[in-house]
């Protein structure tokens, strides 16, 4: 790889001025900036700030024109990073490991102006681990496997606990790789060819072995051949009388299975054909010499007069059952117009129980109605007869008009008391007479009701002058 993030770097030149006496708009050519493939972006240097293009600024831009020098960065995602590392071992000779990390730029900006190359960073960051470096001070060469495991813990376990912090950049671990020294791969190898040589050699000593062995077990089978030809016939002989043996066996234990399937082949038969009607079962018995023609008439006869006796008694019992169903029907139309009429009550009463309730809470209301207006109209009394009070303290009731008979007949009932005033300069008539109506009186029901023998009058007053005002 030429280098990763930063791939490569060029040194721009002043643009010229181009156009009718260079007035035209300055603009790079295309030869001086580097080709940039769809992985990589390029980062200008403009007067000391780093700009990322990454496709949107054109050749003209203000930018790219005043840029001084120009980097393509690599921003690839996951980008797989490898660094060699050597450790010690506990021979001459030293480990090769290969770490691998995934690399992702995250500000190609910082990335150039910090000059990041991410194989240094992640040498510099496995180099901070100083037990990385004596890991394999305790093992041999050909504890090669054991170091890989041991790697492989290691690093992944520092990269949990401390993190690889690079400034534009993310690493990720992915994995180790313990080279075999080259020592180890030669004896290995030698040793594998020591182990093949010892296999031929001993495949050849056993092969050699496996032909004496036959020779060895032919000869055998030759003598044996010989000794045996005299007891041939005899074992034929025994051989062929126990195969006709076997065959009587066989002969026999046919015969019986075909006569036990025959008897229940007949039996099949005959409960298929009479096993329903007797009066066949025994016209069949008779057919065949196994009753005579009495036996018959009279085994007729009787199985007739069971069979009327046992139709007589189904009748019977069958109209038992009809007059069980009846009176059960009779008795079930019963309990449902029992329940039916119980339920009518009791809904009739839950009806009659509902409407009281509603009269009753009707009154209720009415009377609860009732007495707050005779509160209400009490109060107003009570206000109308403390301003005629405070009046009279204050000596204004000379300077008002005020007809007491009406006011006191509207206050106690009318009629039970009549007030007149024989003096007619008692009360002085003011300039303007302010009447004292009286409120429209309730209906008569109500007041006999609630017991009401007045109604509250509304008494409005008015003075020749104000009370407050001085020498009045």
């Amino acid at each position: 790889m030429p280098g990763y993030p930063v791939v490569r770097t060029e040194f721009l030149q002043d643009t010229p001025s181009r156009g009718f006496l260079g007035l035209g708009k300055k603009r790079r050519n295309a030869e001086e900036l580097p080709k940039a493939s769809a992985h990589e972006v390029w980062v200008y240097r403009v007067d000391g700030r780093y700009v990322v293009n990454r496709g949107e600024l054109a050749r003209d831009d203000d930018n790219v024109v005043r840029a001084d020098c120009v980097s393509l960065v690599n921003v690839s995602r996951g980008m797989p990073v490898t660094v060699e590392m050597t450790i010690q071992s506990a021979e001459a000779s030293d480990f090769t490991m290969r770490v691998t990390f995934a690399c992702t730029v995250t500000d190609p900006a910082m990335v150039v102006r910090e000059n990041v190359q991410a194989s240094e960073a992640i040498r510099a960051y496995l180099q901070q681990d100083n037990k990385l470096s004596h890991l394999a001070l305790n093992l041999r060469m050909a504890d090669v496997n054991r170091l890989r495991r041991e790697a492989t813990g290691r690093i992944r376990a520092y990269t949990e606990v401390k993190p690889p912090e690079v400034h534009g950049l993310d690493l990720r671990f992915l994995g180790v790789e313990v080279l075999t020294p080259p020592d180890l791969e030669q004896f290995e190898q030698r040793r594998r060819e020591a182990e093949a040589e010892a296999a031929l050699k001993k495949q050849r000593i056993g092969f050699s072995r496996d032909d004496e062995i036959d020779a060895e077990r032919h000869a055998q089978n030759l003598a044996g051949h010989r000794r045996g030809g005299r007891y041939a016939a005899e074992q034929a002989d025994q051989e062929h009388d126990q195969e006709r043996a076997l065959k009587e066996q066989r002969h026999n234990q046919q015969l019986q299975a075909e006569q036990l399937e025959f008897a229940r082949s007949e039996v099949q038969y005959a409960f298929d054909m009479f096993g329903g009607d007797p009066m066949k079962a025994l016209i069949f018995a008779q057919a065949r010499g196994e009753i005579d023609a009495k036996d018959l008439a009279e085994r007729m006869v009787a199985d007739e007069r069971d069979r009327i006796e046992y139709t007589r008694r189904q009748g019977e019992l069958d109209r038992d059952d009809d007059r069980l169903q009846i009176t059960w029907a009779h008795e079930e139309k019963t309990k449902a117009l029992d329940a039916a009429r119980e339920r009518q009550r009791e809904e009739s009463s839950h009806d009659r129980l509902m409407e009281l309730e509603e009269k009753r809470a009707a009154r209720e209301d009415a009377r609860e109605i009732r007495r707050e207006n005779r509160e209400d109209r009490h109060k107003q009394l009570d206000m109308q007869l403390d301003v005629l009070r405070e009046l009279a303290k204050r000596g204004h009731l000379d300077m008002i008009n005020v007809q007491v008979d009406k006011l006191v007949a509207d206050i106690y009932g009318g009629g039970a008391l009549a007030v007149t005033r024989s003096d007619s300069n008692a009360l002085p008539k003011a300039e303007d007479p302010v009447s004292v109506p009286a409120e429209e009186s309730a209906p008569a029901e109500e007041r006999k009701a609630d017991g009401e023998s007045f109604e509250p009058v509304d008494v409005d007053i008015e003075s020749e002058g104000d009370d407050d005002e001085p020498g009045r």
